[in-house]
């Protein structure tokens, strides 16, 4: 279907161009497995527990296709993993990116005035400003400080 505006719809929401082409490509790409892995449409369809028509249907690109359609052909493919890993986290370098710039600046220091091993702080002067290192610094090893991270 298409409204007013030009874009066709499937259910009401409506399939952009990018949305369409990528879809359609997944159904095609589907297609090739399948008939690579010489498995007759009659036998893939009914390993997914689906009709022949909705297999043409996945295939052609519909994108009114349900993903439990999509998730059942990647399964009897042996391909699931596809779509249990596709935005993991570790491998979303957009949201990596996206929380290293939330993390935050600064931290401030705890109260009380011991280090993170417990000896009392060494307070010096760099550049006329206050920094505090512990005794136990590793050299090799930046501390953080009130004023950013001191060492390296």
């Amino acid at each position: 279907m298409r409204p007013e505006s030009g874009i066709p719809t499937t259910k009401g929401s409506p399939i952009f161009p990018a949305v369409a082409r990528a879809i359609k490509k997944l159904g095609h790409d589907i297609s090739l497995a399948r008939r690579t892995r010489r498995i007759p449409a009659e036998e893939f369809a009914a390993q997914m527990g689906i009709s022949r028509a909705t297999l043409y249907r996945l295939e052609i690109g519909d994108p009114g296709v349900s993903l439990n359609t999509l998730a059942m052909a990647l399964f009897a493919l042996g391909r699931l993993d596809l779509l249990s890993n596709l935005v993991d986290q570790p491998k979303d370098e957009v949201g990596l990116m996206l929380m290293r710039q939330d993390a935050p600046k600064r931290i401030s220091r705890r109260r009380g005035g011991l280090t993170r091993q417990g000896a009392p702080k060494q307070i010096s002067r760099r550049g006329g400003s206050q920094s505090e290192i512990p005794d136990d610094a590793d050299e090799s090893e930046p501390v953080s400080t009130n004023e950013g991270y001191v060492g390296w």
